[in-house]
């Protein structure tokens, strides 16, 4: 069981603090009902969207919810009903709510490592329609910053990357002078799912530049790339920053239309499109002489890279969001039809072309360079159904 609240708002004022107290109740388990279908975490086409992020603060964490919406909210009434669920806690405890603008609203709570819930839902209630958030905070998947905390000029930066034209916020405990390392590396796309072998490599990452900025310094990235903020040079803990160009997620280059066909496309049909990535001509022949039609060759294009820029916007961390194992899966087979949290583990279904559910399990690993690192639990059973949906691709068969 879980204790629910609701709050009435108003997001008509700028830049207002209100502060709610609340009486939070865990029970001794949580039940079956706890797991429910948040598939509105992951949709950015719809009025309300939600972002989760979680701060270390060195003798405290911090839960953010960062509510968006794509209207203004000023005469209209909005609900917000927060359920905190975890193992056997019972806590008082107090909901900063900041209106950022009518477009945006920022809530947090604040807990030790001892009352952090296991999962956190937000029920929101605005215009006759219900949005369900649910996140779950498994610390053993969780990297501590060790205080160090990147924000814009008020908010978190709660996506994990910016574009290269923005600058960055650097709060750190005792203002103390930070060192960013800089990566500038390619980092290779996920692995098919029915893939079982590990991936190549070392492991380890070559550091291109290495930068000492003073405390509390808004930091203008030089150029693209992956940044790892730290104070302690000699531990592990810190924050990393993707630095992207100035239309990601969107992709726009040659390069970024390329890469991502390699989900869909043979081994030689992508060395002969990526031998050129100035020509554009062998892009669209590839697609053209794939599907055959020009009117579905334009549908299947422009959903693909709809599914491009959706999965860049969701799962971007250390790499670009298409190249995740939870961007893989949404390039290849679309939105889900469900999305089911369990502790630290996500479970997407889809239906296969027999209409039988099909599952995807990703397990949250803790990551060095992100807090939001998912890998996919591989398994030969999805080899059949993988290469048809890439057969729909390649037909045009697309919905």
């Amino acid at each position: 069981m879980s204790i629910e609240k609701n709050y009435p708002l108003s997001l008509g004022v700028s830049t207002v603090f209100l502060f709610f107290s609340c009486f939070m109740v865990w029970d001794q388990c949580f039940s079956q009902d706890e797991y429910l279908n948040t598939l509105d975490l992951y949709q950015t086409d719809t009025p309300v969207n939600c972002r989760f992020f979680m701060r270390d603060q060195g003798d405290s964490l911090w839960i953010y919810a960062d509510v968006e919406f794509t209207q203004a909210v000023k005469d209209s009434s909005l609900w917000i009903k927060v359920i905190q669920t975890t193992g056997n806690q019972t806590s008082n405890d107090s909901i900063s709510l900041r209106i950022v603008n009518d477009k945006q609203a920022v809530l947090k709570w604040g807990f030790t490592t001892q009352t952090l819930p296991e999962f956190l839902t937000l029920e929101l209630v605005w215009k006759a329609q219900t949005w369900t958030f649910q996140e779950h905070f498994p610390l053993s998947a969780f990297h501590p910053s060790s205080g160090l905390f990147l924000k814009d000029s008020l908010n978190p930066i709660f996506s994990g990357w910016i574009q290269n034209q923005d600058s960055v916020l650097i709060n750190t405990p005792g203002n103390n002078q930070v060192i960013a390392y800089f990566y500038h590396h390619e980092f290779d796309p996920a692995r098919p799912p029915m893939t079982l072998r590990p991936t190549s490599g070392s492991g380890t990452l070559d550091i291109d530049t290495i930068l000492v900025l003073p405390a509390v310094h808004y930091f203008a990235p030089p150029e693209t790339g992956l940044y790892f903020f730290q104070v302690d040079s000699s531990s592990t803990l810190g924050a990393a920053l993707l630095v992207t160009d100035d239309h990601y997620p969107q992709p726009q280059e040659i390069k970024e239309l390329t890469e991502p066909l390699i989900y869909i496309t043979t081994k030689s049909e992508y060395q002969k499109i990526s031998n050129d990535l100035t020509n554009k001509q062998a892009l669209d022949k590839f697609w053209l002489s794939t599907i055959g039609s020009p009117e579905v060759a334009r549908r299947a294009i422009k959903t693909f890279y709809n599914n491009i820029e959706v999965a860049n916007k969701l799962f971007s961390s250390y790499k670009e969001g298409w190249k995740t194992d939870r961007g893989m899966i949404y390039t290849v087979m679309g939105p889900p039809l469900s999305v089911v949290k369990n502790h630290d583990t996500e479970t997407w279904t889809y239906t296969n072309i027999a209409s039988n559910e099909m599952n995807f399990v990703f397990k949250k690993i803790r990551n060095i360079f992100s807090n939001n690192h998912y890998e996919l639990l591989r398994d030969k059973s999805y080899d059949q159904q993988w290469f048809l949906a890439i057969d729909r691709w390649r037909e045009g068969r697309i919905k």
